[in-house]
This record gives structure tokens, C-alpha cells and sequence, in this order.
């Protein structure tokens, strides 16, 4: 029988504390996460490798996949998320990187465009008893339009732009959280709102695929 409680802590031990997270609340969200309950369509066994995982039935799901766990930990702490703020994670997949969120964060509404994986977000949610989720269906450029803007926005995966729509769903002071690709080439960043103004931070680099190819400007478009 696998010993995932085992995997789970050796994934925070090996790969999230060596790539230099330290803030005790992001470790222990990953600690007590099982982020096995979350492979629906990955190979279990290689649920806590330390790299990226494709969705097994790719042409179904545009080429997604999940962060490595230490990329996600890191873009977290970076962000400086506070109990107090409200998040919206997009591209959910099926609801770990938002069930990782809750335990740092007042709120999280998560964003998944594909009908069965928000079905499965939903549950895997409800079955960990996870009260402060909510998933919503709908296309990931169009962010998720509500009354009160957000404090942060993960998106989970590699853009060329940020669209407008998301932009402007986040409060003044705000930030949008993600990987800028320029290229080959990839920083995570943080845009932060000042006004009608995104300013850029980078931080570190890291290449990884585009989330999906409406974040692809035209002339881009690759994958």
C-alpha cells in the first residue's frame, strides 16, 4: 500500500523548504493537503514527483497540467497572501492548488472552463470538508466577473498577456500572479494595481507551458 501521508511530508521536506519556502502557514497547508485525492486524471503513483504533471487525456483537456508543488508554493508566498484577503484561482483542474488556498486565505473562487473537472473539483472539495471553495464553470480569459473585486489572482500556468477582463477584477493594490513567457523563457511574476496601471515584478525564472492558447497572443501561438 502507498504511504502517501509519508510522500506528502517528504514533497514539503525535499522539495518545497530546499526551494526556499519558509512561511509556516504555505508549509503547513501542504503538509495536510492529500494531494493524492486530487489525481483523478494523473498516475497516482507520481502524484508527488517534483516536476510538472499532465492531464492523462490531453487532447480532452488542452494540454493542462498541474505546477510542480514547489513552483505553487513558492508563487504563493511570493504573493504574501493574508488570512483576511479573497483569492481567484484559475485553471482549478481539479481543485488542489484552491484546496492548498483555503488554508492560507478567507476565501477562494476557483475558475474551471472544462464541465467534468469542475464536477470533480466540487467534490474532491466537499469530501475534504473544505468550506471557504467555491467553483465556478466558465472560460479562464474571461476571469470571474463579480461584485467586489479581488485581493489576488493565480493563474496557473504560463501567459503572453493578462486580458483586460482579468486585469479589472482585481482591487486597487491588488495583484495577478502568474508566469510571463517571453519565449522560451519564463519569470513568475507579480502584476500589482495601481490605478488604471499593472506594474510587472519579476521574480524568479521558470519556464513552463501557456495555460491555455487564449493567453497566447496570435502571433505566439505555440505550444
Amino acid at each position: 500500500m502507498t504511504d502517501f501521508n509519508s510522500m506528502r511530508i517528504n514533497m514539503v521536506n525535499n522539495q518545497i523548504k530546499p526551494f526556499a519556502v519558509t512561511n509556516p502557514v504555505i508549509l503547513d497547508a501542504f503538509a495536510s493537503v492529500p494531494r493524492e485525492n486530487f489525481s483523478q486524471f494523473i498516475i497516482e503513483s507520481t502524484i508527488y514527483a517534483d516536476n510538472i504533471l499532465f492531464l492523462n487525456q490531453k487532447k480532452k483537456f488542452e494540454n493542462r497540467f498541474y505546477l510542480s508543488a514547489a513552483v505553487l508554493a513558492k508563487m504563493i508566498q511570493i504573493a504574501d497572501i493574508k488570512e483576511n484577503e479573497n483569492v481567484l484561482d484559475i485553471g482549478c483542474l481539479t481543485g488542489y492548488s484552491s484546496a492548498i488556498l483555503s488554508k492560507i486565505c478567507a476565501t477562494v473562487d476557483a475558475l474551471e472552463q472544462h464541465d467534468e473537472l469542475v464536477e470533480i473539483a466540487k467534490d474532491n472539495i466537499k469530501k475534504l470538508g473544505i468550506e471557504n471553495v467555491q467553483i465556478h464553470q466558465g472560460s479562464l480569459k474571461d476571469g470571474l466577473k463579480k461584485k467586489d473585486p479581488f485581493d489576488a489572482i493565480f493563474i496557473n500556468g504560463s501567459v503572453d498577456f493578462v486580458p483586460q477582463l482579468i486585469n479589472d477584477q482585481v482591487k486597487d493594490g491588488g495583484r495577478v500572479v502568474t508566469i510571463k513567457r517571453v519565449g522560451q523563457i519564463g519569470n513568475m511574476v507579480i502584476y500589482k494595481k495601481a490605478g488604471a496601471f499593472m506594474n510587472q515584478i519579476n521574480h524568479f525564472e521558470i519556464t513552463v507551458p501557456y495555460i491555455s492558447k487564449d493567453f497566447i497572443r496570435k502571433s505566439e501561438f505555440a505550444f
